[in-house]
């Protein structure tokens, strides 16, 4: 029979879990408190957690929610990222902490999606999502422009023509 401070473990974080909809997998292995503690200050400036899991723990509680194919994530320790912004930023931060220390990106999951390390490394030097959607309204907004800036030099053009017939004609 369990003992009753693990079922009370198991809810609290099912509980603060619950709340979420991506997690990043890391293996914290070879960090020191000092290194953990600025990339957790780092995320939470994103609104992101950061914290050591049991990964019999979290297994058991994705199974619960329905998410599959995490459990190859949960392997060797766990520092699980766990946050609902933009994928990317939190991304950037942790691949940019990986490269700097000894911390391993094990693969990440969001909204329905199972990324690997190698995809979230991509991810990461993605831009974020608000400067991917200005640059698509920048594009789709490029004919729109152009069209106006040839419409007016056509108007600016038939104006000049009319005053040179009209200084023509007063001599």
């Amino acid at each position: 029979m369990p003992h009753k401070y693990k079922i009370e473990k198991l809810e609290k974080l099912k509980n603060e879990l619950k709340q979420y909809r991506s997690f990043i997998f890391t293996n914290y292995r070879g960090l020191n408190v000092e290194q953990i503690t600025d990339l957790r200050n780092k995320l939470r400036e994103k609104d992101a957690q950061y914290h050591v899991v049991k990964n019999r723990f979290v297994k058991r509680i994705f199974n619960e929610f329905g998410y599959e194919g995490l459990d190859g994530f949960l392997i060797e320790p766990t520092a699980l990222a766990y946050f609902n912004s933009d994928i990317t930023e939190i991304a950037k931060i942790i691949v940019k902490s990986a490269d700097e220390t000894n911390l391993e990106v094990k693969g990440g999951y969001s909204d329905g999606s199972i990324y690997s390390s190698e995809e979230l490394l991509a991810i990461s030097k993605l831009p974020s999502r608000e400067v991917l959607i200005a640059q698509t309204v920048g594009l789709m907004n490029a004919p729109i422009s152009g069209l106006v800036f040839t419409l007016s030099g056509v108007l600016s053009k038939f104006v000049r023509t009319l005053k040179a017939i009209e200084d023509k004609k007063q001599k």
